[in-house]
This record gives C-alpha cells, structure tokens and sequence, in this order.
C-alpha cells in the first residue's frame, strides 16, 4: 500500500503541509466568563489578548478583544469578541461571511504559503493575505463553507508571544473596562 497521496488529478501531496493547528477562532459572548471556564476551571492558560482595530471585511472601525488559550501541542483555542454588538451578531456565524470563525494550522515558511495560495488561485479559490505582525495569514473558504487561515509566524514570535502571555490578564482588563486602543505593536500601520 503506498502512503503517497495525490488530489485525483496525479500531483503529489504539498511538500507544506500545515505543522501543527495554529489556533481554532471562535466568536463568544462574554470574554470574562470564557476566561474563567477555559483558564479557571480547564487550567489552559490565557497566554494572550490581543486588543485590535481593523479596516477589513467591509467594515470601517471594527473594534475587538481576541483571547488565545494554549493547549500543549502550542496551538490555540481563540475567541473574539466585537465592541460594536451589530458587528458581533454579524460574524458569531459559521460561513464565509464570518471569517472570525475558522481553523487556523501553522505552516512552515513564506515560500510554503505562496505556494498554497497559488495553488488555489490557480484552482480558482478566492485568497486573501492579512500581515497581523505577529504573523501573515492566507484566508480562503473551503467548498464546504469553511474558513481556513494558513499562518507564517513571525521570526520573533516567541519574544513577541512571551510580552503577551505577561500582560494577557491586564489587556483583558483593559478591554472589559472599554479601552479600545490596539496592543500590537508589530502590524506595520501602528509602527511609527
């Protein structure tokens, strides 16, 4: 029996096949009580909460917390939760509409993840590419209606995610208490 899988057309499988799952995202409707359920009462620490503001996804301001709970592979369970209630309502769905709902698997390099992102270009498949700072992502909706992110980490990603782990409890402390300026220094609009 041979282990070589192909995609029905005679290509062998990508030489970049995910590593690991990156995080799982969902959208919650109380950031505290998911805290207190996945860090106090599961034990998985709160090792970051990234406090943002975006222009994506067609929306002008969009305002978000997004908490990651590591799990022991060094991937993540990550929820977000929208300022604006019209917004959260909006993406709490599971769709293509909601790309806050996916599953997000780590790949190795920038060279993998060009070569995914043509490949499905090249199938048709709609991409788009967000530079977090602290990663590069590449979204595309499966024919299922699933949302894939492929993450490239930061070469400082370590550094990066220890100063988020020391301060996770304050900047979830600082969202709860309305404060909506940006944490993450590493996207290139809030560099100066």
């Amino acid at each position: 029996m041979s282990t070589t899988q192909t995609n029905g057309q005679g290509r062998g499988k990508l030489d970049t096949v995910p590593t690991r799952l990156h995080h799982a995202a969902y959208v919650c409707r109380d950031l505290e009580q998911t805290r207190k359920f996945y860090e106090d009462i599961l034990g998985w620490p709160m090792v970051a909460a990234w406090r943002e503001c975006d222009k994506v996804f067609g929306e002008d301001e969009l305002y978000y917390c997004h908490l990651f709970f590591q799990i022991a592979d060094g991937g993540a369970l990550a929820f977000f939760h929208f300022a604006n209630p019209k917004q959260h309502e909006k993406f709490a769905h599971y769709g293509p509409h909601s790309p806050f709902v996916h599953l997000a698997l780590k790949v190795a390099d920038a060279p993998g993840q060009q070569e995914m992102q043509r490949r499905l270009e090249a199938a048709g498949h709609e991409t788009m590419v967000i530079d977090h700072g602290y990663c590069v992502s590449l979204y595309v909706t499966d024919p299922n209606g699933l949302n894939l992110e492929f993450t490239v980490d930061h070469p400082a990603a370590a550094k990066i995610a220890a100063k988020r782990s020391a301060s996770a409890h304050e900047d979830l402390r600082k969202w709860l208490a309305g404060d909506r300026n940006t944490n993450n220094e590493w996207r290139a609009e809030h560099k100066i």
